[in-house]
């Protein structure tokens, strides 16, 4: 956290949060953001079933200042590839870019975590994580925030978050939203698709992380390349690009060969299938990664008729677009508009 959300978020009171997954020792202080509070906590996991709960998940729990009436409701967070938890809780300027400042304002809780092997999780060799091992991981995550009496459990993603989001609900079934960010199944694939696919290496070989001790499994972007892939340049912010480039994170080749393989399944033998709730996928029109040569990404129906297939077992699909970004949606100028259009669905559904 830098100084600045650090400055705003002044420590309260201690406290140790009990239930089925139990933080593991009292955390820092509760933090005064000004739409709520916020608390780090630690949850155990394993990384399969019937493993030993070894393994640990820095996350941010907020709640906001006020509910509204009602079950109270919990975002749980996602980033993507080569991303953390900071990707939902842009430092600068986070009353553009801060998801979770959003979230708390329209009086929903947030729980936004690092996935293992970033920021402050555990690290387990490379070769241990992927999409499915992800998927078991974020299904602990998210029985963390039912134990807390979240009856209201929207699941949102980005990128490889939203494959990790969208496994998950398939598999278990246990959130009553998903929103998937960042992502189109096969055919759609972009212009850039290529590009990123050559813009990863492995972590060890990269400046930013050479003395960290990665095994050959942990992959990063090659440095300068953020901005070309992820962001529209005729609208980013060349600062936000410059701060993603000094501080990106890490994803496994698990992970990035497994989000491959569950996006080119055909949709007959995808998992996605197999979600029943209702689904939003939100896209920016820019994003060269999955659109604009078999999907267009200016026109909702062109996503609607590609993505139907892939989740016909949920109760609705939603489609939205926002103009003048590409991959990263929060990331963008136009974070409010993509907020917006989440935030207006998750209330009408």
């Amino acid at each position: 956290m830098t100084l600045t959300r650090l400055m705003t978020r002044i420590a309260l009171t201690s406290a140790l949060v009990s239930g089925p997954c139990a933080i593991l020792a009292a955390e820092p202080a509760n933090a005064a953001n000004p739409y709520g509070s916020c608390q780090d906590v630690s949850i155990p996991v394993a990384l399969t079933a019937g493993q030993p709960a070894d393994q640990t998940v820095a996350a941010t729990y907020c709640t906001p200042a006020t509910w509204t009436s009602g079950p109270h409701e919990i975002d749980v967070l996602v980033a993507g590839a080569t991303y953390n938890h900071t990707y939902w809780d842009w430092p600068q300027s986070p009353d553009t870019y801060s998801y979770v400042d959003k979230t708390l304002q329209e009086h929903r809780a947030t729980l936004n975590y690092d996935r293992l092997g970033t920021g402050s999780s555990s690290r387990p060799d490379g070769s241990q994580l992927n999409i499915t091992n992800d998927a078991y991981v974020l299904h602990q995550v998210i029985g963390w925030a039912h134990a807390r009496g979240y009856a209201q459990v929207n699941g949102i993603g980005h990128s490889m978050g939203s494959i990790t989001q969208t496994k998950e609900a398939a598999l278990y079934q246990d959130v009553q939203r998903v929103v998937a960010t960042g992502i189109l199944h096969i055919p759609g694939i972009g212009l850039n698709s290529t590009g990123f696919a050559t813009s990863v290496y492995p972590a060890a070989l990269d400046p930013a992380f050479a003395s960290g001790g990665y095994d050959i499994n942990y992959l990063t972007t090659l440095p300068g390349r953020r901005g070309p892939d992820f962001y529209d340049p005729s609208t980013a912010d060349p600062n936000v690009i410059a701060y993603d480039e000094t501080h990106k994170d890490v994803a496994t080749v698990g992970e990035v060969s497994g989000s491959i393989t569950e996006l080119q399944t055909p949709a007959l033998l995808n998992t996605t299938r197999q979600i029943t709730a209702p689904v939003l996928v939100v896209m920016g029109e820019e994003d060269d990664i999955f659109c604009n040569l078999t999907v267009d990404c200016h026109s909702a129906g062109s996503i609607q008729n590609n993505e139907a297939p892939y989740y016909d077992h949920a109760a609705s699909l939603s489609v939205a677009t926002v103009p003048g970004t590409a991959h990263d949606l929060p990331l963008h100028p136009s974070a409010n508009v993509s907020f917006n259009k989440i935030n207006d669905w998750i209330a009408a559904h």
